[in-house]
């Protein structure tokens, strides 16, 4: 069946050619009020024109319009999460490489839910069932961690990490989280000045262990986590230790990527830190994985 065109979006179709910044800026503006229809309007008719004029414009229009509506997304996920950390990530993930499949993903993790599921069992202790959850989550699912010092942005892709079982420390300890939260076991993020940590936590919701997903999920205590972070000369304010709300998480997200586009300092990567930086600035607040170091004792 033959598209029918609004009148409206046919008669802007000339203006997309103007060179003039402050047309372009009010074209954008209101085809994106317009919302998706106007996209899809614009592509049947790039689409019809075959190489002809308007159309070099029109996809230069529709691919900016459809990176504002990614940004948008973000924008009104971090006002209304649902708890949904995962949608958050992956709204991330599409500015930077499209095409994330949200739905192949969350089938993804139903199956590995399904094989906590055969160990986890109600009738256990809280322990327990946190020792039979790392070793299905390490031995059997086999999640591994990689690149520690976040050498390589791709090794934080969450699709990348869920699906291939391995991924930074930040990627794979997400999904821990994503995992215990479908599972039922009691452990959530910890978040402090410089970083993150899942935590297995009582029913008043205080801390009992942190875990290390580098190292299997070896668990250690608060005050072990305070002599590590003293031995590297990091003062991390006490009041910093919280719980880690989804905004938290994906903002953690988005500077982990940002920090290893920047640290790569090539100019093909400009665009990935431009986004990033954008997205950042999006969460309204300061960063958490900055760390401040005592050059004292440096």
């Amino acid at each position: 069946m033959e598209m029918v065109y609004d009148k409206e979006i046919l008669d802007l179709v000339p203006l997309l050619d103007d060179p003039d910044i402050y047309i372009q800026d009010a074209l954008y503006d209101h085809l994106r009020s317009m919302g998706k229809p106007a996209i899809e309007q614009l592509e049947s008719i790039r689409e019809s024109l075959a190489g002809e004029d308007h159309a070099e414009a029109i996809q230069k229009m529709v691919f900016t319009l459809r990176e504002g509506l990614k940004f948008e997304k973000i924008e009104q996920w971090i006002g209304n999460t649902k708890d949904d950390l995962l949608v958050g990530l992956c709204l991330i993930q599409d500015v930077l490489t499209d095409g994330v499949d949200l739905d192949s993903l969350r089938e993804i993790m139903m199956e590995c839910v399904t094989e906590m599921f055969l160990e986890i069992r109600d009738d256990k202790t809280l322990m327990e069932n946190v020792k039979l959850f790392n070793h299905v989550f390490f031995n059997r699912l086999g999640f591994k961690t990689i690149d520690p010092m976040f050498a390589k942005p791709e090794n934080t892709f969450i699709h990348k990490t869920l699906i291939e079982k391995k991924g930074s420390p930040v990627a794979v300890g997400f999904i821990y989280l994503l995992l215990a939260y479908q599972t039922g076991v009691r452990i959530g993020g910890r978040i402090f000045k410089g970083g993150f940590l899942p935590a297995v936590t009582d029913r008043d919701n205080n801390v009992l262990f942190y875990v290390n997903v580098f190292k299997n999920g070896l668990l250690f205590p608060h005050r072990e986590l305070e002599t590590f972070l003293k031995e590297l000369k990091l003062h991390i304010p006490v009041h910093s230790f919280r719980e880690a709300e989804p905004e938290d998480l994906a903002q953690i997200y988005a500077e982990t990527l940002l920090f290893s586009y920047s640290s790569l300092g090539k100019e093909e990567h400009a665009d990935q830190v431009n986004k990033l930086t954008r997205i950042v600035a999006m969460f309204g607040r300061e960063n958490t994985m900055l760390i401040e170091i005592d050059e004292d004792d440096e």
